[in-house]
């Protein structure tokens, strides 16, 4: 009797994944704990229709006729079918590690905490750029197995990775890789720092080889522990590093390789180590550094990365809805100029907002909180700082006009994930943009 293949979680990874599924041939179940969403859905309609089984996630499941469990990156380890799973011996993967064997071509691996989605599309754009036709997959919006059934002419792929899609993976498939820095971040999941930097390293494991793999240079001395495959190569803004850059030129083992474009070298240290990933992985196919410098002349960044949104009254407002942990919001603060106002909170991930105390004295003049966090970062930060609460994203923008002064940067980078107010950190990041071009230019507020 045919054995059934498991989809856990219907959303875009996990309705890709039953498609593939589904087009080899095989019985899949679909499963998820949204019922409006089995019964509403479109896509699960259609999917329906070329055979997809659906139940949702309380519902009995016979082990014994299931051959594997196929996760989409957000279902937690501790989920009871995730662990009824690993209980049975049934074999577990996602969506990533179901489609990645089947690639013929060159792939290139991207992640860390923060910058990895800005990386991965700056890789692709630089590629692109110098004649070589990549695309960016995975995380960064495209799922693997979506590409695999409409195949383009591409000649590389840049995947980027999160430590959700690392954990499921095991075949060696990358060519080469670059590991970008590691903060705590998604200390809901984890148990602490060790448990996520582990599954983040765990890239490694995936490379066909170690000449091609790069470590942030911070990253490998907090981490050395972890990474066991031998051989692998530094960057960073230290000179000690492998490759090294101090924000004018880029060094390659005391060989100096590019010197960087004029607006980089005034770029803020994150940008400058997302260029310095992307040389990474683009010197192993030859680019020339004119073409890398061209290319990052004209690479324009994802919207709410510290994107400028509009200047009111001398004041500046800056959108860094992306910014979705404790690092992320540190590095966005060094970027501004001038005093900061800063908007923060959404739903919180664990992780102790302390450390901003070291970075934000003597540059953020207030913090105004919003979300389930808010609390939380009152508790730990108002006898350090100027704090206030408040009640949705539009009064803080509007108590920030209000408080700011001429030269001052009203900033949004939350450092908490945006469920509990918005869709998405797009959604917050378009809320607040909208909210500032309703400011009255007059006034400020």
């Amino acid at each position: 009797m045919k054995k059934v293949s498991i989809v856990l979680g219907l959303g875009i990874s996990g309705t890709a994944a039953a498609e593939f599924l589904l087009k080899q041939k095989a019985l899949v179940l679909g499963i998820d704990g949204n019922r409006s969403l089995l019964e509403s859905s479109d896509e699960i309609r259609r999917l329906q229709s070329l055979g997809l089984f659906v139940q949702h996630d309380s519902d009995p499941i016979d082990w014994t006729q299931v051959d594997k469990l196929v996760v989409s990156p957000g279902i937690s380890p501790k989920h009871p079918i995730y662990s009824g799973a690993k209980e049975s011996g049934v074999p577990i993967t996602g969506e990533a590690e179901l489609a990645l064997p089947y690639f013929q071509k060159p792939l290139l691996a991207v992640t860390g905490t923060n910058g990895k989605t800005t990386v991965t599309l700056l890789v692709e754009h630089i590629l692109n750029s110098a004649g070589v036709k990549a695309k960016a997959l995975g995380n960064v919006g495209t799922p693997l197995c979506h590409y695999l059934m409409s195949q383009g002419e591409e000649e590389v792929f840049v995947v980027e990775l999160s430590s959700y899609q690392l954990e499921t993976m095991r075949t060696p498939v990358f060519d080469a890789a670059v590991l970008l820095n590691i903060t705590p971040d998604h200390l809901d999941r984890y148990e602490g720092m060790e448990e996520y930097a582990r599954a983040k390293c765990h890239l490694q494991h995936l490379m066909k080889g170690a000449k091609a793999f790069f470590v942030q240079s911070q990253t490998a001395a907090e981490f050395r522990h972890l990474l066991t495959l031998e051989n692998y190569q530094t960057f960073g803004m230290e000179k000690g590093s492998d490759l090294w850059s101090d924000q004018s030129q880029i060094v390659y083992r005391e060989k100096i390789e590019c010197l960087l474009p004029m607006d980089y070298r005034e770029k803020g240290r994150h940008d400058c180590e997302n260029a310095l990933a992307a040389w990474a992985l683009c010197r192993v196919f030859g680019i020339s550094k004119e073409k890398f410098c061209q290319a990052l002349a004209t690479f324009r960044k994802p919207p709410h990365r510290i994107e400028f949104v509009r200047e009111v009254g001398g004041v500046s407002y800056f959108d860094d809805s992306k910014g979705t942990n404790i690092d992320a919001v540190v590095q966005a603060v060094r970027a501004m100029k001038g005093n900061v106002i800063l908007i923060v909170g959404g739903v919180d991930k664990g992780a102790s907002y302390l450390p901003w105390k070291e970075h934000f004295t003597g540059k953020v003049k207030k913090i105004i909180a919003i979300g389930e966090a808010a609390p939380k970062i009152y508790s730990e930060l108002h006898p350090y700082f100027n704090i206030k609460l408040a009640d949705s994203l539009a009064l803080a923008v509007q108590t920030a006009a209000n408080d700011a002064e001429r030269g001052d940067s009203v900033l949004l980078s939350p450092g908490c994930s945006s469920f509990d107010m918005f869709r998405d950190y797009a959604h917050r990041g378009e809320e607040f943009q909208r909210t500032v071009q309703t400011l009255d230019s007059r006034r400020g507020s």
